[in-house]
């Protein structure tokens, strides 16, 4: 399973609160485990806003993942787990929703499943560009041919 995005790190949470972000929401990762790793129990996603609203709208999308839940950084308790969760503490692991890369290429095996799926619109004359990005912390592709665009979870393409 692809994993693009950056590992929460101290210097990263200071640089997000830098830029006025206030608001964190947690949820669970299962895309961050690494089945490898027999000490990992869970891995989180924080996805940082600068305003309540759209954090509040988040968390609400999330109704069936018992781990989720918003931190305020004015709370002096919230900042605290904020930090040990950027710390990374042993069986953990934290996630930004930042890509861990400046820019996005899909991995080959990934080119090849988009490139065979069953987009009827695809052409050879226009071949599909995908770009990567997170929609309340799910990963989707956005797959366009010049004309049409087609949003699509990114573990639905994995599945193909």
């Amino acid at each position: 399973m692809h994993n693009p995005l950056a590992i929460l790190s101290e210097d990263l949470l200071d640089a997000l609160l830098l830029h006025g972000h206030k608001y964190f929401v947690r949820q669970s990762y299962p895309r961050g485990l690494d089945h490898f790793d027999g000490t990992l129990k869970e891995a989180f996603l924080f996805s940082a806003y600068k305003e309540l609203q759209p954090a509040e709208k988040h968390y609400l999308h999330l109704a069936s993942d018992p781990r989720r839940h918003i931190y305020y950084i004015g709370q002096e308790g919230d900042i605290k787990r904020m930090r040990i969760a950027a710390s990374q503490p042993a069986g953990y692991r934290a996630y930004s929703d930042k890509l861990a890369t400046r820019e996005w290429e899909p991995a080959n095996i990934l080119k090849s499943k988009v490139k065979n799926s069953n987009i009827k619109w695809r052409s050879k004359d226009a071949p599909v560009d995908a770009q990567l990005f997170l929609e309340y912390g799910e990963l989707m592709l956005s797959l366009s041919n010049g004309k049409q665009v087609l949003k699509i979870k990114l573990s639905e393409v994995e599945r193909l």
